[in-house]
């Protein structure tokens, strides 16, 4: 399945680094040309709980987030360190 994901405030403040972890656990990423947004294909091997797990533990704790937008189904989710619920994935 394909994502596109667009970040604020990832570790390091590098979406470049970022990609290239993901790209260590498995996933094909690529970078878009607005600087803080990737295109994410997820394994069909790789469990939705793994493949978030992945996407969050690229946020800054306290201050990322993250909308994620898959193209197949249509369906966005936001995960924020900043909200009531924090580091949880939450569909729009």
């Amino acid at each position: 399945m394909r994502y596109f994901a667009e970040f604020n405030r990832v570790r390091g403040d590098n979406i470049r680094r970022t990609a290239m972890r993901l790209r260590r656990l498995g996933l094909d990423v690529s970078v878009l040309a607005h600087r803080t947004a990737l295109e994410i294909i997820r394994p069909a091997g790789m469990s939705w709980k793994r493949f978030i797990t992945a996407i969050r533990a690229q946020l800054q704790p306290r201050r990322g987030s993250v909308l994620l937008s898959s193209e197949s189904t249509g369906n966005t989710f936001i995960c924020s360190f900043a909200s009531n619920q924090p580091g949880r994935f939450q569909r729009l």
